[in-house]
């Protein structure tokens, strides 16, 4: 049973089934603003949203850590 669950963990990361889990903890200082203006809780999610953006073609870089500005209203 447990090679069976093995084989089938290999599979779906072999066929794109990637999931991005990042820890729930949040912290004023863990946040980082993108460059579109989103507050992001922590550098995993922001990469995760980084990594989609890439899927798509688009791009998504580091404003600033913390709170973005309010420009970006």
């Amino acid at each position: 049973m447990m090679y069976l669950t093995l084989v089938l963990v290999l599979l779906a990361s072999l066929f794109g089934a990637e999931g991005c889990y990042c820890p729930e903890n949040w912290s004023p200082k863990a946040e980082i603003c993108g460059n579109n203006g989103v507050i992001y809780k922590n550098r995993c999610v922001f990469e995760c949203t980084q990594r989609e953006f890439r899927r798509r073609g688009e791009t998504l870089t580091l404003s600033q850590l913390g709170k973005c500005p309010k420009t970006y209203g």
